[in-house]
């Protein structure tokens, strides 16, 4: 990629409506310009993890490459060996953590219905009823106040609340910490996207490494917590209940991450100050281009502070459904990462939930834009100008 200026000349001055009348796009057919296209560590990154391998010929079950990456985590973090353990994917660690909730009594999981369907998929799946609550209206976040006061409101005893990073921004761990104490309901934090803003607290963390995330590794996951007996009974329950003996004494199922899957963790992780600095480039860029424009906004930090894979921008409904159409005409995909929330999904339209106003206007008003390491100048800069011919009158 190209290197990106700080701030964007192509875009200082204001910018007209781009017409497209001429080149109308069959997105279905291909996009000109993704929405995103993940970029993993090559084969060349990773191949003295495979030789190790080879060498150990131990191939799953929490192998030795598995334990390095675990403890590598745990370090990037600041935190001993231990406090880590991977899966084979941030929604089977979800449920694990669930179950160890759900262990303790209680029906419902408590989670935000702006975040995406895996949250309630795992709390299903850990024999939880999803109660879905609204957001906070300036992060999209659960806060702490709303999940105490969805305590009061919800339609049985709550076994757990689901926190969501949304879109990897940062949570404040210790807010989750405090409420977990003072309430007696476990928390379990979905942080799937949020690899570089995660602060690790006792409540554990549930982190994605899906080839779609800034640290992918193809299809994989981790949990991390301060508290390390929390992360030993995930263990457990990720090799189906066994602690050290072949008697079930939890319930669990095979979640364990396969020694490849650990080899190319290593290998992310190894590439990682590179690929961090990507998608800072390209987050930064948007960033630049849009400072001016005082009816869009982007997550706070994003692009500066820490960084993810989702380029999403905030507008007034009628003008993000414009954009979309727009650029959708040029050949350029956006996503609605998100869609309605998990009340628009069939699966969980009947589920429990309180009034979603909040939710419902960010999934309006919300709109992911092309951002993949790869992308070049060009491209953004075309971008840009259809985002802004739109806001600008």
């Amino acid at each position: 990629m190209a290197a990106i200026p700080s701030v964007p000349n192509a875009v200082q001055a204001q910018t007209p409506a781009l017409d497209t009348s001429d080149r109308p796009w069959d997105l279905a057919r291909a996009p000109r310009i993704p929405v995103a296209r993940p970029r993993l560590a090559p084969l060349e990154a990773a191949l003295p993890y495979l030789h190790a391998i080879d060498d150990a010929r131990t191939y799953s079950n929490f192998g030795p490459v598995n334990a390095r990456l675990e403890d590598r985590f745990g370090a990037h973090f600041g935190l001993p060996a231990g406090h880590v353990v991977t899966c084979n994917n941030a929604t089977t660690g979800l449920t694990l953590a669930l179950q160890a909730a759900a262990a303790r009594g209680g029906h419902y999981c408590v989670m935000p219905a702006w975040t995406f369907a895996a949250t309630a998929h795992a709390a299903i799946a850990a024999g939880l009823t999803p109660f879905l609550v609204d957001v906070d209206p300036s992060s999209g976040a659960l806060t702490s106040q709303i999940a105490e006061a969805a305590l009061r409101e919800a339609p049985g005893q709550v076994a757990a609340i689901v926190p969501v990073a949304p879109f990897g921004q940062p949570l404040a761990p210790e807010t989750w910490d405090l409420l977990q104490a003072m309430s007696g309901v476990p928390v379990v934090i979905d942080a799937a996207a949020g690899f570089d803003a995660l602060r690790p607290g006792a409540a554990p963390a549930v982190v994605s490494l899906h080839a779609t995330k800034a640290l992918g590794i193809g299809e994989g996951g981790f949990v991390i917590s301060r508290d390390p007996a929390v992360i030993a009974d995930i263990r457990r329950r990720a090799n189906f209940g066994f602690d050290g003996t072949r008697d079930a004494t939890l319930s669990g199922c095979n979640g364990k991450l396969s020694e490849y899957g650990a080899a190319f963790g290593h290998a992310a992780l190894d590439l990682w100050p590179l690929q961090r600095s990507r998608h800072l480039g390209v987050l930064g860029y948007y960033r630049a281009a849009f400072m001016d424009l005082p009816t869009l906004t982007m997550a706070h930090g994003l692009g500066d502070a820490w960084t993810c894979t989702t380029a999403n921008i905030e507008a007034e409904a009628g003008a993000i459904a414009e954009i979309e159409r727009r650029l959708a005409y040029a050949g350029i995909a956006t996503r609605r990462w998100w869609g309605r929330g998990l009340h628009g999904h069939q699966a969980f339209r009947d589920l429990p939930r309180t009034e979603l106003a909040v939710s419902e206007a960010l999934a309006a008003r919300t709109l992911g834009l092309p951002c993949f390491p790869e992308i070049d100048i060009a491209a953004l800069d075309e971008v840009i100008a259809i985002v802004r011919g739109v806001l600008i009158p």
